[in-house]
């Protein structure tokens, strides 16, 4: 049985009922009551303020400009040690999150160092791939590190990642792009035409030149079935897929993007690490395709959790979901088995999120159920999303 198979199938075993695991381990998944939920509001609806108000204060002077970015950052790691929302410092010690809030920062400075023109919300994408492998990270033993690898490799998905996904791009373009990344990849001589092309090489560069031999073919073959499965997901703007097409992509895209995450995180690779990480990024991808089911929806792309709701079984298959990321972590034993709780709650956490920031897809009945154990009421999260779409 390949890898592929192996998700598929525990993926099909999973129950569709809502999780009982939620109720039966309260010590991890802990109800969260009204007062605790409005001091969760205050908390968020204050720092938006404050970022609101920072932001309106844009130098136009370039090195007020970077004194002004600092000074976000700043504020942004600052409220890690506030917030009441995740409790990080409730499931991580002091040691780490320091480590984790310092190699963040150097990450951050070497992105905008790389590309200066790059938006905040396109470092924000470079920067979730990052916390994904500072998790990894964590889960392996080994230190904190902003290395040229990660670093170059999560930037690729704010240049990788949006012109595939840009209707306005013509499929031809498309095609001509993941060309040029597969030839780089298999060392094959290329010429590049664009600025696109010019800084997606150069992040490939920093990538492999950081290895040698049978490790640097591993790396390579991994980014290359990464790029076939990121080639095969155009299908998903273009037509109505199957559903078990659509499944195989999920599986292939998500899947191999942590894997990647995984190799550049370990110091040796292990083959039932791999297989855990392969879940793990099925279940990332699954949980990006809810959190943007609205988006998809609207633009007319294809995915698991658009199809499910078209079919009148989205909470089935968000149960589903739920009860796939509790039975994987559960049965992982990490080299760090203290971090497992936290990866546990934050999953399951972000997937509730994810459901209750999109309230016109599911019932009341089903809603009511989840927000005992959101941070925020429903009613908070539905005012927050009217006001990002104003």
């Amino acid at each position: 049985m390949t890898a592929a198979e192996e998700i598929k199938a525990v993926w099909e075993q999973q129950p569709e009922e809502f999780p009982v695991f939620l109720e039966e381990n309260l010590d991890i998944f802990e109800k969260i009551d009204n007062r605790r939920k409005k001091e969760n509001e205050e908390f968020v609806r204050e720092f938006s303020k404050q970022m609101q108000k920072k932001l309106r204060q844009k130098p136009k002077k370039a090195d007020a400009q970077k004194r002004w970015e600092q000074e976000l950052e700043q504020d942004f790691m600052n409220v890690l040690g506030k917030e009441t929302i995740l409790c990080l410092s409730d499931w991580i010690n002091p040691q780490v999150l320091d480590a984790g809030k310092r190699e963040t920062k150097h990450f951050i400075d070497k992105v905008r160092n790389f590309d200066e023109t790059l938006k905040p919300e396109h470092i924000w994408q470079a920067l979730r791939n990052y916390f994904i492998y500072a998790i990894i990270v964590e889960m392996q033993g080994e230190e904190q590190n902003a290395a040229n690898p990660i670093l170059a490799y999560s930037l690729l998905y704010p240049y990788t990642d949006n012109y595939i996904d840009d209707h306005r791009v013509s499929r031809e373009e498309k095609d001509h792009y993941n060309r040029i990344i597969a030839s780089k990849l298999k060392g094959e001589p290329i010429t590049v035409g664009s600025l696109l092309e010019e800084k997606t090489c150069s992040l490939l560069d920093m990538i492999l030149n950081e290895y040698e031999g049978e490790k640097q073919k591993r790396i390579a073959e991994t980014l290359l079935r990464l790029l076939e499965a990121q080639t095969q997901s155009i299908s998903q703007q273009e037509t109505v897929v199957a559903k078990d097409r659509l499944l195989d992509i999920s599986i292939c895209k998500g899947s191999t993007s942590v894997l990647a995450d995984y190799l550049f995180a370990a110091s040796d690779w292990l083959e039932n690490e791999e297989i855990f990480y392969l879940k793990f990024g099925f279940l990332l991808q699954l949980l990006d395709d809810l959190q943007d089911i609205d988006e998809d929806r609207g633009i007319g792309t294809c995915t698991l959790m658009t199809q499910a709701e078209e079919q009148r079984k989205l909470e089935q298959c968000v149960n589903r979901l739920l009860w796939f990321s509790w039975n994987v972590i559960q049965e992982f034993t990490p080299r760090n088995p203290g971090i497992k709780d936290f990866v546990l709650k934050y999953c399951v956490e972000v997937l509730l999120l994810a459901a209750a920031a999109n309230q016109q897809f599911f019932s009341g009945q089903y809603l009511k159920a989840l927000e005992a154990y959101l941070p925020f009421s429903l009613e908070f999260l539905k005012e927050s999303k009217q006001r990002r779409s104003l």
